[in-house]
């Protein structure tokens, strides 16, 4: 499929370019404001795929971290792994945390990257104890670099609500450390912290 997908952006690429070159060469304004048209559309599919500082920061997670899984509502601590990968080199990055919450196996899969044109950190989430899928968005905070805060929704089986406000708080701290609170926005008046992952770097 990448090789699929990278052939026929070429092909496009080369499409337009020719297209271009004939229009400049014609004489034709018809054909010319066709040109700068194709040339904007290029512009543009030039900057959405363009890798930046947000995208490069992402490297940092790379490798395996250990993690302590705390459900603060509960005075509940437990143990596990996390290891971060490429899902699309250099783009987007996978998360699989394995250990176990409230005496049970807990298997966790985060997808996180940075979209360019919406300039936004994005994330998405599976796991073990439901079938549900959550989506969060935010904007970064120095290029990723410190805090980044996301807004989202989710379904809560617990509760019965459909499209509850969640918020994800990812905080980097060093090189050995950082912390991942999710936020329950719809349990009333003050939020309320749900999960707090914290990842420690083995030595």
């Amino acid at each position: 499929m990448k090789k699929w997908f990278a052939v026929l952006a070429s092909s496009l690429c080369a499409t337009v370019t020719t297209s271009i070159i004939h229009a400049a060469s014609s004489g034709n304004p018809q054909a010319s404001s066709d040109a700068a048209a194709q040339q904007a559309v290029m512009a543009r599919i030039k900057a959405a795929s363009a890798l930046g500082p947000q995208q490069a920061a992402l490297a940092r997670y790379l490798g395996r971290w250990d993690v302590d899984i705390a459900l603060p509502g509960a005075s509940v601590h437990s143990k596990g792994t996390a290891e971060y990968s490429w899902v699309i080199d250099g783009r987007w990055l996978g998360c699989r945390i394995k250990g176990t919450m409230l005496g049970q196996p807990f298997e966790e899969f985060t997808i996180l990257g940075y979209d360019s044109y919406a300039r936004q950190v994005v994330e998405v989430s599976v796991e073990s104890a439901d079938n549900a899928m959550a989506t969060a968005r935010g904007s970064e905070a120095g290029s990723m670099q410190a805090t980044s805060v996301l807004f989202g929704e989710l379904d809560e089986y617990l509760s019965g609500s459909l499209h509850r406000p969640y918020k994800v708080v990812m905080r980097w701290l060093n090189a050995r450390r950082h912390v991942t609170e999710v936020w329950d926005l719809g349990a009333g008046e003050k939020p309320i912290e749900k999960v707090v992952f914290t990842f420690t770097r083995p030595h």
